[in-house]
């Protein structure tokens, strides 16, 4: 094959270059987009594509470093995730493109990347971000989204953190687990902790751990009884084993579900601003939308504040209203159900929903919604999944403040946005908020559950002003 204005770089590094402008000829006011950077490993066996024509400030940058780093590790990934009768892409595409709610993403051979968040991140996880992509590149497990048990999210995705944060980048700590974490820490919570628990299994019990699973993954044949042949026990019971050495290597106590019982504060908590929103025994601090009592649905029964009749129940106030704030909480959905998190709230509106922007909780797999948890209910949404099933308890984090509002879930950010930015409010009047005039226009309001949709319970509920007041 033939390309026109052709010439090598380094290693096996080719420029597809456009027409060129004829010598003497006055250049046009505009500089063209630089033409696509095609790099082959030094075999020669595998060929990448890098396009930075939509953010050339980033194609320097992709040319002396990300260049070279594909070349060498894709071979390296191929190599670490075998499996009889696969061959791994010959070729693939990285592409950046403005204006994404996420940092980078795969389908199949196309790797596309988020070129604002890349800017911010050149000098820090720039490059191991896409080392991550290039690992869902030669996993090539089938579709990704679709939840199936014979591929569960939290390898999908723990898989390649493992490779990058362990094998790429160990110096970086990157999935560290810190006393800051513990609490939440869970086998599959995904990601960075999930790759942290691959690791230990693979310094404790077999080195090969990770090339057996990717084996099973990839030929649809996963089952949880795969752990107990190749470690003698259950995920779940080296699940508990990581998590206790992990405590005991940070000289901290306490079970599973965190460093102290629920619906307490820690000593450290207390000093940092924390406030419990629910003591585990009541329902004080709360009131029914529009009423100063609280309807029968919700109920307090074994430490949890739960709605137990979705049609005695409506949506559960807080007493005191928030400005600027960071909340975390523990849900657990039932089967099917649909709540939700506010803020803002205000008694002006006829419902919670007509102030208040909405976290949304969901069962992901069953509920009929094409909104999903975590998400800011028809504004905002999230490219990858990190709940766990309904009847299993999931964490959330909010961060509202002027400058960002943030969602994570299980440990895993979702995105941010800016409340009344030029974004945040053309999304609000493309959306059915654009008919609600008073909708997320108040800087304070009511915290609230929803309860009109499903039954849902929940613990751990805690506030922490931030340069606010309640």
């Amino acid at each position: 094959m033939s390309h026109r204005g052709r010439f090598i770089v380094g290693v096996s590094v080719v420029l597809l270059a456009g027409l060129a402008g004829r010598a003497g000829v006055e250049t046009a006011v505009s500089e063209p987009p630089p033409p696509p950077l095609v790099v082959q490993t030094a075999d020669g066996k595998y060929e990448i594509t890098i396009d930075t024509s939509q953010a050339p400030e980033l194609t320097t940058w992709a040319q002396t470093k990300l260049a070279p780093v594909c070349q060498e590790w894709y071979p390296k990934i191929v190599q670490m995730l075998p499996s009889e009768g696969f061959e791994a892409p010959r070729k693939f595409a990285i592409t950046f493109r403005a204006g994404l709610r996420y940092p980078a993403a795969t389908g199949g051979t196309r790797i596309t990347c988020n070129a604002d968040w890349f800017n911010r991140n050149l000098d820090g996880e720039a490059a191991g971000a896409v080392v991550h992509e290039m690992v869902h590149v030669v996993q090539q497990y089938g579709r990704r989204g679709a939840a199936r048990a014979d591929r569960p999210g939290w390898l999908v995705e723990g898989i390649p953190d493992y490779i990058r944060w362990f094998k790429y980048e160990p110096q970086t700590h990157g999935a560290d687990i810190t006393r800051r974490n513990i609490s939440r820490a869970r086998y599959d919570g995904s990601y960075r902790v999930s790759a942290n628990f691959l690791n230990w299994v693979t310094d404790k019990y077999d080195p090969d751990i990770v090339r057996q699973l990717n084996i099973a993954l990839r030929g649809g044949k996963y089952d949880a009884d795969l752990w107990k042949k190749y470690t003698g026990k259950t995920v779940e019971e080296l699940g508990d084993e990581w998590k206790q050495t992990q405590r005991k290597q940070l000289g901290v106590g306490g079970d599973d579900d965190g460093d102290a019982k629920n619906n307490t504060l820690t000593d450290r908590e207390k000093a940092a601003g924390w406030k419990l929103l629910f003591d585990g025994k009541s329902l004080n601090g709360w009131h029914t939308f529009k009423k100063d009592t609280v309807l029968p649905g919700w109920q307090v029964k074994d430490g949890v504040l739960a709605c137990v009749d979705p049609n005695n129940a409506a949506d559960l106030c807080t007493n005191n209203r928030y400005d600027w704030f960071e909340l975390q909480l523990d849900y657990n959905i039932s089967r099917a159900g649909n709540s939700g998190v506010m803020y803002h709230v205000t008694d002006e509106g006829r419902t919670v929903g007509e102030t208040g922007p909405e976290f949304q909780l969901l069962d992901n797999k069953e509920a009929d919604d094409p909104q999903k948890s975590g998400w800011l209910y028809d504004l905002y949404k999230a490219d990858v999944d990190a709940t766990r099933p309904a009847g299993q308890w999931n964490h959330i984090r909010l961060l509202v403040t002027p400058q960002k509002c943030e969602h994570d879930m299980n440990g895993v950010k979702y995105f941010d946005y800016v409340l009344g930015s030029d974004d945040f409010n053309g999304r609000v009047a493309r959306s059915k908020f654009a008919t609600m005039p008073r909708f997320a226009k108040s800087d304070t309001g009511y915290l609230a559950l929803q309860g009109d949709h499903g039954k849902v319970a929940f613990r751990n509920i805690k506030v922490r002003l931030i340069n606010g007041r309640k």
